[in-house]
């Protein structure tokens, strides 16, 4: 198959400013380099944090002008010398692939930590010069060599896969974790701040998990009611109990007066991190996934000790998690709707469109959809 010459691109030129379509130079493949045409390209949170300034730049996160999308399923187009994924799986021209952040495998964080994605050098895939065209806000993408890829399975959808390339990863990442420090226990109480899509892949964990009840709190009614599709036993609306006051004792209700065993903060509310102590039991784990910004909030730390609660989180993930997010979307893909995460599609030219639904809340998933 011919090399494209050019690939059009929906450009952040600035923070908070509309994104504007350029034509991109496709960079010279070099040994290694895999070139993708981009099917699907998810708008994450993260995203709207990055249009609105919330990120700031350092190590592989560039200022604008760059190429949003980092959460991207492609289509092989050229292959410059991989034929196989990180698993052994064969990989050709017009195969579906899926690839996480490209980590040095040098620092002290990738040998010795063995956490890649904290790696000291990481070459990220969304926060990029758009002349390196390593974004999914476009037509094609440049996976460069050392990157770690994996193949999607003919089984698996375009749809359901979407949401391994962050928010499912991400919420494999913090649950084996939370796995680390004692689980989710036959019987326990589980609550999950916010069902935007962390919050959804982790009310899916929780259901596969012994827990007794998983109680999802949102301010959207249709991403309560989609949550029980996913396995949420129990939901509240904060339309309905609209203070923290009141969501505790709900909380308290719902769990025998004891709290939660497990929640997971998936929110992005830098307030709900105080509500979320809140709502825990003695002993109980605290696990913070959706704090992607730098915003402050208040808090007595002394309600850990009172606790004795134990709190975790990262927000990152490699390779590993892709594969274990891939096997799960597989094996309960009967059981579970995960396409149907995806409420809202626009084309490459709206980018500003699927942006403005994320932050509103208006969307449950919204994607850029590159498909013919």
């Amino acid at each position: 198959m011919d090399i494209p010459k050019i690939s059009k691109a929906s450009v952040l030129p600035a923070y908070e400013t509309p994104h504007i379509m350029q034509d991109i130079e496709i960079p010279e493949l070099n040994d290694g380099d895999v070139l993708v045409k981009v099917l699907l390209a998810g708008v994450c949170g993260t995203d709207v944090h990055q249009y609105l300034g919330h990120i700031p730049a350092g190590g592989p996160i560039e200022d604008p002008p760059v190429i949003q999308g980092h959460e991207v399923i492609g289509k092989i187009v050229k292959s410059m010398g991989v034929t196989e994924d990180v698993v052994g799986n064969e990989l050709k021209e017009g195969d579906r692939v899926i690839w996480c952040h490209q980590w040095c495998g040098k620092c002290y964080s990738c040998r010795i930590l063995g956490q890649p994605f904290m790696c000291d050098n990481s070459a990220g895939y969304g926060f990029a010069d758009p002349k390196k065209l390593r974004g999914g806000y476009a037509e094609y993408e440049l996976i460069t060599a050392g990157t770690d890829i994996l193949k999607v399975p003919e089984s698996v959808k375009d749809e359901e896969a979407l949401g391994i390339g962050c928010a499912f990863r991400s919420a494999v990442s913090n649950y084996e974790t939370l796995l680390n420090h004692g689980g989710i226990k036959v019987g326990e109480n589980v609550v999950v701040q916010g069902v935007g899509p962390i919050g959804l892949y982790c009310t899916v964990l929780a259901a596969q998990s012994p827990a007794a009840k998983i109680i999802t709190i949102d301010m959207s009614e249709p991403r309560l009611e989609f949550s029980k599709k996913w396995g949420a036993t129990h939901t509240i609306s904060m339309n309905e109990y609209t203070t923290p006051e009141a969501r505790r004792e709900k909380i308290l209700e719902l769990t025998g007066g004891r709290g939660a065993d497990v929640v997971f903060e998936a929110s992005g509310a830098p307030a709900s991190f105080v509500e979320g102590v809140d709502m825990l039991a003695k002993m109980g784990r605290y696990v913070v996934i959706g704090q992607a910004s730098q915003r402050t909030v208040d808090f007595a730390p002394g309600k850990i000790l009172e606790k004795y609660c134990v709190i975790l989180g990262n927000k990152g993930a490699d390779i590993r998690h892709f594969y274990k997010a891939l096997n799960f979307i597989d094996a309960y893909r009967e059981k579970y709707p995960f396409g149907d995460i995806i409420s809202h599609k626009f084309p490459l030219t709206e980018a500003d469109k699927a942006l403005e639904v994320s932050m509103k809340g208006i969307a449950l998933k919204a994607v850029i959809d590159n498909r013919d």
